[in-house]
C-alpha cells in the first residue's frame, strides 16, 4: 500500500510518500517547500492573501507529485490553519484547485499522531517525552513504554516568536534580545505547566524542522542524512553555542552555515531558542534526534477512515 500525507504548518508545507507494508514505512519520496503561510498572523489573526495563494500552489504541486503514486493523499492543517480566522478561505481554495479535504487537527490530534511518528523505532523503556516545535506551536507528550499518556500544545512556534522577537532583520541579534525571547517562552511554558512533564529518569526526544536543522548543522551535513541524523543527539550546550552562532550572523551569513537550510535562516534562532527553553524546562541534559513526526505517524495507522 502506497499513502501520501500532506502536513500544511505555519512555516513549511512537508510531504511525505512511503510504502506502508506490516507496519513498516519506506519513504519513497520526503520533501519541503517554506512557504510561511502563518506569517503576519500575530497582529491581524488573519491569513494573508499572498501567503495563501503561495502555500495553495505548494499543496497543488506536491498533490499533483503525489497522484503519479497514489490516490490515497491526506491533507493536514496544524496552528495556523486552526487559529486563523479566515482559514475557511485557504481551504475552500485547497479543495478547488486540487480536490483534496485539508484536516484541520486540534493540538491534542497533533500531538498524538507526533509521538507515534516520532518513536517509531526507537526501543524506549520507562518515562520518554517528546516535544515537537514547529512554526506556530510547539507539542509536549509524555509517554511510558512506548505508550502515550499526555499531550499539551502551547501556542509558540519559531515563526511567531522570530516575529515578535526578531522581526526577521539582517543584522546581528544582541544578546539581551535572545534572552528575552526564552524568557518569553519559559513564561508560557510555565503557564501551560510543561513542569509536570520532567520525569528522571527519562529519555527526551525531539521532533520538528528546527531540531533536525540543528542536528544536520552540529554534524554539517551539505545535505538530508537520514540515516546520519534520526537516533543523533543534541544537548543543551550545542544549542547554546548555535544561539550564539546565529545570534552574531547577519542572515546572509547565515544562510552560507553548512547544514542550514537558506530558507530556514531568518528563523532558526526562533526555533533554537524555544528548542532551549523546553530542555531547561524538563531539565534535560540531551535529547535524541527523530526525523519523524506527524506525517509518520499518519502513515503508519490506517486513518484515513477514521478521521
Amino acid at each position: 500500500m502506497i499513502r501520501a500525507v500532506i502536513d500544511i504548518g505555519s512555516n513549511s508545507i512537508k510531504m511525505r510518500i512511503a510504502k506502508i507494508d506490516k507496519g513498516r514505512v519506506s519513504v519513497i519520496r520526503d520533501e519541503t517547500e517554506v512557504v510561511r503561510l502563518g506569517r503576519g498572523m500575530s497582529s491581524t489573526g488573519m491569513l494573508r492573501d499572498e501567503n495563501m495563494r503561495t502555500s495553495c500552489d505548494a499543496v497543488v504541486r506536491m498533490s499533483e507529485r503525489a497522484k503519479r503514486f497514489t490516490r490515497d493523499i491526506f491533507v493536514v492543517g496544524t496552528m495556523a490553519l486552526r487559529t486563523a480566522k479566515n482559514s475557511d478561505v485557504f481551504i475552500r481554495m485547497v479543495k478547488d484547485e486540487c480536490g483534496l479535504d485539508v484536516h484541520v487537527f486540534t493540538g491534542q490530534e497533533e500531538a498524538r499522531y507526533s509521538w507515534l511518528g516520532a518513536v517509531d523505532g526507537f526501543s524506549l523503556e520507562g518515562e520518554a517525552v517528546m516535544f515537537d516545535s514547529g512554526g506556530g506551536s510547539t507539542e509536549f507528550v509524555s509517554g511510558s513504554d512506548g505508550h502515550m499518556k499526555e499531550s499539551v500544545s502551547v501556542p509558540i512556534g519559531a515563526v511567531n516568536l522570530s516575529e515578535r522577537f526578531f522581526c526577521f532583520q539582517d543584522r546581528p541579534v544582541k544578546g539581551s534580545l535572545y534572552k528575552q525571547a526564552i524568557e518569553y517562552v519559559m513564561k508560557l511554558f510555565t503557564e501551560n505547566d510543561i513542569e509536570r512533564f520532567k520525569f528522571s529518569p527519562c529519555e527526551f526526544i525531539g521532533v520538528g524542522g528546527g531540531v533536525v536543522t540543528m542536528a544536520s548543522v552540529k554534524h554539517a551535513c551539505e545535505n538530508f542524512m537520514p540515516s546520519k541524523l534520526h537516533g543523533s543527539t543534541l544537548t543543551q550546550r550545542d544549542i547554546v553555542r548555535q544561539i550564539q552562532m546565529y545570534s552574531s550572523l547577519t542572515l546572509k551569513e547565515r544562510q552560507d552555515i553548512i547544514g542550514l537550510p537558506a530558507s530556514r535562516a531568518d528563523v532558526i534562532l526562533g526555533s533554537a531558542c524555544i528548542i532551549l527553553s523546553a530542555m531547561r524546562i524538563l531539565n534535560a541534559k540531551i535529547l535524541r534526534v527523530s526525523i519523524n513526526g506527524l506525517r509518520h505517524g499518519l502513515l503508519l495507522r490506517d486513518m484515513f477512515r477514521d478521521i
